[in-house]
């Protein structure tokens, strides 16, 4: 308030002293407005109390030294009466105009810095909603992963537990099929047991996106065949089925990799079809510098709602009867090992019933024919000497 006052004393001043000179040569009018200017801008600055000061200080200057007899406070003419009458409202009105869009302006400013801070609050609290969220989705993840792994971990334990246990019991007479069975027995959840961990490996190092293919000219027949001759036994007796069409071209894969992708999706179709139901798996050429490798079965089948989903992490199906099983880890080590190869895979449904899981993957450039389409002539022999 003090500052406004100050500032329109200062500026009636200043005023008065740029217009005096000229007294002769204005009109009134003139001279009231140019003494209206420092009113207003002593409200600007002391608010909407500095108008009485001001319109009162202006009044005065404005009769002493602008309205005859100069000099003094005597108003002779009743045209000097309505001047300075005029001048005072005109003062009152610009002043609380003024005043007006002082407090609006400062009103805007107080909402727009609250607003400021609301939005503040706000992106605080959708960064810790966020972060709630990821937390939330971390405890789930380590809970699903913890429910399906412990499961499948307890199994081949138990199995080898009881064959090593069987096989060093001195008291427990064993025939020679026996002890093979039991052997065999320990071999296969080894083996199963080896995978789950691998699976488990395969799984961090795609979360960490540290999982880089070695990739080489890889012919798919032979790691079919190698995995078939694996899996096989764990389907059952004539239930896997193996067709390779002539012509296939090599893979540009990582072998060992790619003998994980191929196991787990078979053990999927072990897992998810009923027993002596056939799987099959495909391989062919499709053209584009890609090759496709099929594992095709004629169980229950994907919802194609679903079909996505079950490439997710810890994401599993129900298998018929049954809640759901697995770890929920192969179709998504599956998916991410073929994307970075440079892959995909999709899964579709089978002709009369069943899920058909479709990979495709590059061809080696060891494959490709030579730019005048002529086949590469064969290394002779080293001549005997």
């Amino acid at each position: 308030m003090l500052a406004g006052w100050v500032v329109t004393v200062a500026g009636l001043a200043v005023a008065t002293a740029g217009v005096l000179p000229f007294r002769s040569d204005i009109t009134v009018a003139t001279a009231a407005l140019v003494l209206v200017v420092p009113v207003a801008l002593g409200v600007a600055v002391g608010g909407f109390s500095a108008v009485p000061v001001g319109v009162a200080f202006g009044f005065l200057t404005f009769d002493f030294f602008f309205i005859p007899p100069y000099s003094t406070f005597y108003v002779t003419e009743w045209e000097d009466w309505i001047s300075l009458v005029v001048y005072a409202m005109v003062g009152c009105t610009v002043g609380g105009v003024v005043a007006q869009l002082g407090r609006a302006q400062r009103e805007a400013e107080a909402r727009r810095a609250e607003a400021q801070l609301l939005w503040a609050e706000r992106a605080r609290l959708v960064e810790e909603s966020s972060r709630l969220q990821l937390l939330e989705e971390v405890d789930r993840l380590r809970a699903a992963l913890i429910g399906s792994v412990s499961h499948d971990l307890r199994t081949p334990l138990a199995s080898i537990k009881a064959s090593i246990s069987d096989l060093a019991d001195p008291g427990l007479l064993l025939s020679d099929d026996d002890r093979a069975t039991l052997l065999r027995t320990t071999e296969e959840e080894t083996d199963r047991l080896t995978r789950l961990v691998t699976n488990l490996l395969d799984m961090s190092r795609i979360q960490a996106g540290a999982l880089v293919p070695h990739t080489s000219a890889t012919p798919l027949d032979e790691l079919i065949g190698a995995v078939a001759g694996r899996l096989g036994p764990t389907l059952g007796e004539g239930r896997l089925a193996v067709e390779i069409a002539d012509g296939l071209p090599l893979a540009d894969v990582d072998y060992l990799l790619m003998e994980q992708v191929l196991s787990n999706l078979l053990e999927n179709a072990a897992r998810y079809t009923p027993p002596g139901t056939a799987v099959t798996v495909r391989a062919a050429a499709v053209g584009d510098g890609e090759v496709e490798v099929a594992v095709v079965d004629h169980g229950p089948g994907v919802a194609e709602q679903e079909r996505e989903r079950i490439f997710d992490q810890f994401y599993r199906l129900r298998a018929e009867g049954q809640g759901p099983v697995g770890t929920g880890m192969g179709l998504a080590i599956v998916k991410g090992i073929a994307e970075a190869h440079g892959g995909r895979i999709w899964v579709e449904g089978t002709p009369g019933g069943g899920a058909t899981f479709v990979l495709r993957l590059p061809v080696s450039p060891e494959s490709m024919l030579p730019d005048d389409g002529e086949p590469a002539a064969a290394v002779a022999p080293p001549a005997k000497a």
